[in-house]
């Protein structure tokens, strides 16, 4: 979720908005705003043309917490890609793409009736 937040530095997201992209109530998404403004990642912002909705506003500090936070892993991650060659690599590539498209549409069959 804070991707979805750090990603939207020039136009930030309504909390409407993190609901759907996360597939989360509103209601989920206001714990998880508490929290990420409890610890400094994120701020609401009331949106300028709607009194009605708020904006998610990442940290200025938080894209360099995040990237120390996960860091290690990518390091880690890198040194994994490197056992594998290109092709292979492509190959991986194409089943997570995949996967993720069958996953997309298993959580559409299971959403509840609001989308329908």
């Amino acid at each position: 979720m804070p991707g979805h937040i750090l990603g939207a530095t020039d136009d930030p997201i309504s909390a409407g908005e993190l609901a759907e992209r996360a597939n989360l109530t509103t209601g989920a998404v206001t714990g998880v705003l508490n929290r990420l403004e409890q610890a400094g990642y994120a701020h609401r912002r009331a949106d300028p043309t709607d009194r009605r909705r708020v904006r998610i506003v990442a940290d200025p500090s938080a894209t360099a917490r995040v990237a120390a936070a996960y860091e290690p892993f990518y390091r880690r991650l890198s040194g994994l890609f490197a056992d594998y060659t290109a092709d292979e690599i492509a190959v991986l590539t194409d089943w997570f793409a995949r996967a993720a498209a069958l996953m997309r549409t298993s959580l559409e069959d299971i959403e509840p009736e609001k989308s329908r």
